[in-house]
């Protein structure tokens, strides 16, 4: 085993069983609790990449795709990979890093159901 996952194989062997299994059930709720919100990353992306090729397609809001008692749990997610993109590139202006604070900002204030079509947006 690699040695700097020592620590991880000691924490995880003091568990009990029903701990372990309460792990594997958190893991796999946090994965849906996020799946809105890397549905709705994806769907940007792919709107970005449409609009770039001058394909008119509607760009929706993150409720579309993230129901209401997932909101605040993918505001935290969408923090977290910010922050994780900070600290990896050193930089608080990378673009990655300013895509997820226009993404944050967003989930703190969408509330409307509004969409943004390609019509004006910025070129590339």
């Amino acid at each position: 085993m690699d040695a700097e996952l020592q620590s991880v194989a000691d924490a995880l062997s003091d568990l009990a069983d029903a701990e372990l299994k309460a792990v594997v059930v958190a893991a796999n709720e946090m994965l849906l609790v996020a799946a809105g919100l890397l549905s709705w990353l994806e769907h940007a992306a792919d709107w970005e990449l449409n609009r770039r090729a001058g394909r008119d397609t509607t760009l929706h809001p993150p409720n579309a795709a993230i129901p209401p008692e997932a909101s605040a749990d993918s505001l935290a997610a969408a923090t977290m990979i910010r922050d994780s993109f900070a600290e990896t590139s050193g930089h608080e202006s990378h673009p990655v890093v300013a895509l997820f604070d226009a993404i944050v900002d967003t989930l703190n204030r969408c509330d409307d159901g509004a969409s943004v079509s390609t019509v004006g947006a910025r070129a590339n």
